[in-house]
């Protein structure tokens, strides 16, 4: 593990095949590992860094490489702080313990409007190992997709992918904002709007609503279900060719 800023945006490859079922009292527990997410994971990171993004990491999420060789991950249902050419573990229990294990306070410099209260910060998470499996499924696959839609020829002035801890989704911003061609793409494990995970393209400027396609009421643009990519043969492709076709959409 070397802090290489030229390995600042790297996320691992998924090494997965298909989409778990969503685990029981999901919406709860999503929103448990969305407050680890920013106010510990993330936090850890700003602390020394003054940055707060975030990655998709085998096995859930969780920091690049910051500091003296450090980073924190949560994977396997437990929180995972590695130091000094060390690893240690912690069970994840709440988010003041949490933060105690990798030195420092609770904060929400990460959090956004859509991202849950901070809350009660010794309130015992609910984040175990079938939450964290199914985000690694999740996160992986979505990660796997934005790479491919990145590449795509169409595709200008790609960012990088980041995994925003106060919208807890991995995102990338593709094309030409004069021309009225820059969408968000990424992939939410759910919110307010959306009680389970969905695919999305947000549209930085208006879209042909005429169009079925832009399916979206609560913000500008498309959104695939997560119950709708578990109904593809490949939701490998299935997660693709929704991006490729709001790009081709944007860009024609």
């Amino acid at each position: 593990m070397t802090n290489d800023r030229s390995n600042e945006y790297h996320h691992d490859e998924w090494t997965g095949s298909a989409l778990p079922p969503l685990p029981a009292d999901f919406e709860a527990k999503r929103d448990d590992a969305h407050r680890l997410a920013y106010a510990v994971v993330a936090e850890a990171r700003h602390a020394k860094a003054e940055r707060f993004g975030l990655r998709y990491l085998a096995g859930g999420f969780g920091t690049p490489v910051f500091g003296d060789n450090e980073r924190v991950r949560v994977a396997e249902g437990e929180l995972i702080h590695e130091a000094d050419g060390a690893e240690r573990r912690s069970p994840i229990t709440t988010l003041r313990a949490a933060a105690q294990f990798v030195g420092i306070e609770p904060g929400t410099t990460g959090a956004e409007h859509d991202s849950p209260e901070l809350g009660d910060v010794d309130v015992e998470l609910r984040v175990d190992a079938e939450l964290t499996g199914f985000l690694d499924a999740w996160y992986g696959l979505a990660v796997e997709s934005l790479r491919r839609i990145g590449a795509d020829p169409l595709a200008a002035e790609v960012s990088p992918i980041q995994l925003w801890p106060g919208h807890f989704d991995p995102a990338l911003e593709i094309g030409d904002q004069d021309a009225g061609q820059r969408a968000t793409y990424g992939a939410s494990p759910g919110d307010a709007a959306h009680p389970e995970p969905y695919l999305y393209v947000g549209a930085w400027a208006d879209v042909d609503r005429s169009d079925p396609f832009w399916n979206e009421s609560a913000f500008t643009g498309a959104s695939l279900s997560f119950a709708e990519l578990c109904l593809a043969d490949d939701p490998r492709e299935a997660a693709f060719a929704f991006y490729r076709s709001a790009l081709h959409k944007l860009t024609g």
